[in-house]
């Protein structure tokens, strides 16, 4: 069923005027708007005389739920107690807020699994996908180096597409259409012994197709190793937000160039250059003209991460060189993964560093790479919640253009066999998901957000919901700056450079409240439907 105002009284509706049947939800969203009631104060009224819509009454407070409905940025092992609450979820109904394409990711917890599937009304324009969740084995918990881990376990993470997934938990996609309507539509969450009613409320608010502010770095003999269609890969790390691309070599280019696209999809392009001299002069001038009139701007890292003063004076010397053929911010930057130091002067374009962004008091241009706890939320399997969710968040407050992921495909630890010939065994998660082991440190699928296949992740979704989260920021401060500023504030006061190592994250691990803050932002970028 769609129950929606007539479109004159569109506007007013989000003004709490024209409430939709069962949209009490409505008082929740708005409460950074309207000064209106607490979630959970208006779910308990609404659950209230609705307990036949059910098979089974609710748990008590405070009891371990069997069904529980979660966000693709809980992270759970399998054995671990499911949260009696959450924002989406009262023990009665599944109520959900979302707005046009817009992805919404539910994690269905069912104990025992068996069949699950989830039905809207026709005419909802809402597209459903179902997976079923495979495991992965974590035997040695990431080490500090990826800011601790949750421990050893079994984590739910791969996805396998199936209609009527029979796993435990299942994962859905709900993908709402551009051309939906604004207003309630109902729908059931159907499992082996029980169906739960779902209202999904639409907002007036539309989000523009998912940027690529993400850069993941790939490695192409990993596609080739495993029997992997390279155009494949691309084109799914694509639908969630992610340029999936190597450093692009000259020879290479006439073919990457139809693949990455124009400047209206990706503006920096990542290539390659000789970390010598003499050759890197000429690879500069010829990447200037052949990216003369696109309006895209190649970028390069040619030497990674130099820890020492004799390495930073070889940065500089690069540096001077790319500038000496023409390189500069709008022709071709000159990138380092490291934090501003006088010996570079203003010479490096890009600074790419965890630490080399602050909210005030930087000239010079950052981005930032991969994450760990306090700094930014973890890309390994056994990562706290809500692990890259956060990366959008702090994309946002910090100004980040683009966030560098090394890797993506990391499926053989070719850094940490050098000694063997190359392909040494694949990565099996099934059995051991440590991917990257020097000896010292090692992380459980560090550098890999998707499996051989390109079997796409919870973490990958986990990584699209925070960048849907930085959309729906941008939306909320064309209409009221100050109040998505103070939403984001809230939610993530310190992270990158103004963490403080050995603190605690300042984010909450709370799914609860990143819902609770994604609401806000709706309701802030609603109010502009409503003048």
């Amino acid at each position: 069923m769609h129950d929606s105002c007539p479109k004159a009284w569109l506007a007013t509706r989000w003004a709490n005027h024209c409430v939709p049947r069962n949209a009490t939800w409505l008082i929740a969203t708005c409460a950074a708007v309207l000064g209106c009631k607490s979630h959970a104060s208006d779910r308990n009224k609404m659950s209230a005389g609705t307990t036949a819509a059910s098979t089974q009454p609710p748990r008590p407070v405070g009891e371990e739920a069997e069904l529980q409905v979660l966000g693709e940025s809980s992270r759970l092992r399998i054995g671990d107690a499911t949260p009696a609450t959450h924002a989406w979820f009262d023990g009665f109904r599944i109520v959900l807020t979302a707005a046009r394409g817009e992805i919404l990711g539910l994690q269905v917890v069912h104990a025992g699994g068996g069949k699950v599937s989830v039905q809207l009304a026709d005419g909802a324009r809402v597209g459903v996908r179902g997976y079923a969740v495979e495991p992965f084995v974590v035997l040695r918990p990431s080490t500090a180096l990826y800011g601790g881990s949750h421990g050893a376990g079994l984590y739910p993470d791969g996805l396998l597409a199936a209609a009527e997934p029979t796993s435990d938990p299942a994962y859905f996609e709900l993908e709402v259409g551009y051309d939906a309507e604004p207003g309630t539509y109902t729908g059931a969450l159907t499992t082996r012994d029980r169906s739960v009613p779902i209202e999904l409320h639409v907002a007036p608010v539309t989000l523009p197709p998912l940027p690529l502010k993400v850069w993941a770095y790939e490695n192409t003999l990993e596609p080739l190793w495993s029997n992997t269609s390279e155009r494949a890969c691309v084109a799914m790390f694509a639908r969630y937000g992610v340029l999936l691309s190597p450093d692009v070599h000259l020879e290479d280019w006439p073919t990457r160039r139809a693949q990455l696209g124009d400047a209206k999809r990706i503006r920096d392009v990542p290539v390659w250059i000789s970390e010598y001299p003499p050759i890197a002069y000429g690879q500069v001038k010829a990447w200037i003209d052949a990216f003369r009139g696109t309006g895209q701007v190649p970028f390069a890292i040619p030497i990674d991460e130099p820890r020492t003063p004799e390495a930073r004076r070889r940065v500089r010397a690069l540096a001077d060189t790319v500038r000496a053929a023409g390189g500069g911010p709008t022709t071709f930057r000159f990138a380092v993964t490291d934090a501003p130091d006088p010996i570079y002067g203003d010479a490096v374009d890009l600074y790419i560093s965890w630490n080399a962004a602050h909210l005030r008091g930087d000239p010079a241009a950052r981005w930032t790479y991969n994450g760990a706890p306090p700094y930014a939320g973890s890309m390994v399997l056994d990562a706290e919640s809500p692990g890259m969710r956060t990366w959008g968040w702090i994309a946002w407050r910090y100004q980040i253009p683009i966030w560098y992921v090394w890797d993506a495909l990391y499926w053989h630890d070719r850094h940490n066999r050098k000694q063997l010939a190359l392909p040494i065994r694949g990565l099996d998660a099934r059995r051991d998901a440590v991917s990257f082991d020097d000896g010292e440190d090692h992380g459980n699928l560090d550098g890999v957000l998707a499996l051989p296949g390109c079997e796409p992740t919870l973490r990958l979704a986990q990584l699209r919901r925070g960048f849907q989260d930085f959309q729906l920021l941008e939306l909320a401060a064309k209409c009221d700056r100050k109040a998505a500023d103070a939403v984001a504030a809230e939610l993530v006061p310190r992270a990158l450079g103004d963490a403080v190592t050995g603190a605690p994250p300042a984010w909450p691990t709370t799914e609860t409240t990143w819902e609770t803050a994604r609401e806000k932002l709706i309701a802030i970028a609603a109010s502009c439907a409503a003048r």
